[in-house]
């Protein structure tokens, strides 16, 4: 026993070590491997095909331009991330986040501007607490600028060009790829590398690429578990691949620079089967990529084309077959067949019907049939090979396949010319597209647009692609105004009502104006209802309601109901049971100082569906009536609007 194991034993030391990484699942994706490690994935035919299908059916190709016309028809937009933002917990907040509230604002008296702009008070993050509070940087967003206005690579390409190629592929291969191209400063001493900047942003062909990856999908790593490394200066990088383990250190033997992860291999024979294929090895950061738009995987997408592809190879034969059918009435469009007694008759005219034919396979086809009967019976028939466009359904045919294909991308019949039965018809297509325009906008800015923006160390700004339709914006208005009503009836049941830096409405747990308060302020002498509240000219105290003329509501909203102080209208059953349905004869307990205070208290409990002994202890607190007084109104007056309610429900 070594001194180790008698102090360990002794001293009941406990080992540490660390795990190995977790053995992953294998990618259950066909794929082959290449002589550099990289793995290809198996299609069901080549992509070669695919592209061709795109360009050439209009079935396909329409719902792919409408996408792409769709998405960048209002162009790009430059949007600050956040209004104000805590650097040290990253909470984001939509008005400057003041350490002490001197005011509180009212809902009627908010601005769209910052509510609480003290320019006195220090920000403070109410959550962690701390100072470091900052704003988008004006800086960043001219940089983003000069990004979408001047052109971004050697072919003098604008953002937006490069972007529609980037959706393009999308659509149609599932995957798309963005070349940054980095130049790297490299430390002579250490070999270290960082980015000193992006020279230009260009699009990757999707067939031409293939991911370094292992059997188990782990990018940057071959089959045998090496590490693959490159340069960082591109010219080292041709037949210079580094292979390490975890954390060993490669280096170029030209340069001694530190070698980068390699992810990415280029290939032109990958795509297109050239002789003399162009290979470059990419390292990890240095193309932005999207795969699985329409089908989430791993590594690789899945083309959509592949699901429609019998539907689009139907539709392109039926293109040839039509065009084939107005050209010289092809293919051939039947037999002739004669009938002779006599044989060596048409001996000659055979001869010559037989070299047309060879000449012209469309040509009509004779066929010399001997018959007994000679001219008695038929002499000459006529046997046809097609029927009429009409006889074989073309365009029931064509309208459900171009419907199926348009449907698998969003895209519905309007837009491929055919006229809805209504107008309802048009605005569901309409709407329908409109989502799938949306979906693919999301996807190109959090895929590539913000990924630009972090490449180049900006996280206060982004480039977005303007909606293509003004109904969403219409209604994120017409729920905020929907909102702002709520909280304005919260204020006129004495409730504070504030909102935070983040943009929320706030409300109390408790009325902070009593019924009482109200009370006390309706029912003061003229000209001293405010004389407990300072207040600016033309403003309100905390909790009021906005007077009558100021409350305004959004077109189709629901009025709020009210009740009368005399009972209910006339002839209506509900005045007895309703708050309005006291009668100036006072039942026990009402007196003519607490009538309106105790109707407004029962009106409050009909509309907030209160509890009966909830409602008598309000009661009690608020006009000091007694228990037995308050009881008693209650039960009269719940039984009487339930029974109303009763005989309502039993009559409708």
């Amino acid at each position: 026993m070594g001194l180790y194991d008698s102090l360990s034993k002794g001293f009941n030391f406990i080992s540490k070590r660390n795990t190995t990484q977790t053995v992953r699942p294998t990618v259950s994706t066909p794929m082959m491997s290449t002589d550099t490690g990289a793995k290809l994935p198996i299609f069901p035919f080549p992509m070669a095909m695919v592209v061709e299908l795109a360009k050439t059916v209009d079935a396909v190709r329409i719902p792919i331009d409408t996408l792409n016309r769709e998405m960048f028809k209002n162009g790009f937009e430059i949007k600050e991330r956040f209004k104000y933002k805590c650097q040290d917990c990253s909470k984001q907040f939509e008005y400057p986040p003041h350490e002490k509230k001197k005011e509180t604002i009212s809902v009627d008296e908010m601005p769209n501007s910052d509510v609480r702009d003290l320019k006195d008070d220090p920000l403070m993050c109410d959550t962690c607490g701390g100072n470091n509070i900052v704003k988008p940087d004006p800086a960043n967003r001219k940089r983003l600028e000069d990004l979408m206005t001047k052109p971004i690579n050697g072919n003098e390409q604008t953002l937006e060009e490069l972007s529609r190629q980037l959706e393009q592929d999308l659509e149609i291969f599932d995957m798309a790829f963005m070349l940054t191209s980095p130049k790297y400063k490299i430390n002579d001493d250490t070999g270290k590398s960082k980015v000193k900047e992006y020279t230009e942003y260009i699009r990757i062909d999707p067939p031409s690429i293939a991911f370094i990856v292992d059997a188990d999908g782990r990018l940057g790593y071959t089959d045998t578990g090496a590490q693959v490394m490159v340069c960082p200066d591109p010219a080292h990088r041709k037949e210079n691949l580094m292979y390490t383990k975890d954390g060993e250190e490669a280096r170029c033997h030209i340069c001694n620079a530190i070698g980068l992860p390699a992810w990415f291999e280029v290939n032109t024979v990958y795509g297109l089967g050239v002789p003399t294929p162009k290979r470059v090895v990419y390292a990890k950061g240095e193309i932005i990529w999207k795969v699985g738009k329409y089908s989430p995987g791993l590594l690789y997408g899945y083309s959509p084309i592949y699901t429609i592809w019998s539907k689009a190879m139907a539709l392109s034969h039926m293109d040839e077959y039509i065009r084939k059918y107005f050209d010289k009435m092809r293919p051939p469009r039947g037999m002739l067949i004669l009938s002779s007694r006599n044989y060596e008759t048409f001996r000659k005219s055979w001869d010559v019907l037989q070299q047309k034919a060879l000449e012209d396979p469309y040509s009509i086809q004779p066929l010399l049939v001997e018959n007994d009967k000679g001219a008695q019976g038929k002499m000459a028939e006529w046997l046809d090979f097609t029927g009429s466009l009409k006889e074989l359904e073309f365009t029931v045919i064509r309208r459900e396949l171009r419907m199926i294909i348009g449907a698998l991308y969003g895209v519905l019949p309007l837009y491929f010319g055919e006229l809805p039965t209504g107008w309802s018809q048009e605005g569901l297509q309409v709407t329908i597209t409109n989502r799938a325009v949306k979906w693919g906008q999301d996807i190109l800015y959090k895929s590539f647009f913000r990924k630009i923006a972090d490449h180049l160390g900006i996280d206060d700004w982004d480039i977005k692609l303007n909606e293509g339709e003004e109904t969403d914006k219409l209604r994120d208005l017409q729920i905020e105004g929907v909102e702002i009503e709520n909280m304005k009836a919260y204020q006129e049941l004495g409730f504070e009502v504030t909102r935070t830096p983040t943009g929320k409405f706030e409300v109390s747990q408790e009325p902070v104006v009593t019924l009482q308060d109200q009370f006390n302020q309706q029912n003061k002498p003229p000209g001293e209802e405010n004389q407990d509240t300072v207040l600016k000219p033309g403003e309100r105290g905390r909790g009021s309601a906005a007077p009558k003329e100021e409350q305004q509501r959004m077109q189709g909203a629901p009025g709020r109901k009210r009740t009368g102080t005399e009972g209910g209208n006339q002839g209506d059953p509900r005045g007895a049971g309703r708050a309005g349905g006291i009668r100036k004869n006072f039942p026990n307990g009402i007196t003519p100082n607490n009538y309106e205070l105790v109707k407004t208290t029962l009106q409050t409990s009909l509309d907030f569906g209160w509890k009966k002994t909830k409602t008598v202890d309000e009661l009690r607190k608020v006009t000091k009536m007694t228990v037995r007084d308050a009881r008693e109104l209650v039960d009269n007056e719940f039984d009487s609007f339930n029974r109303w309610e009763n005989d309502n429900e039993e009559t409708s």
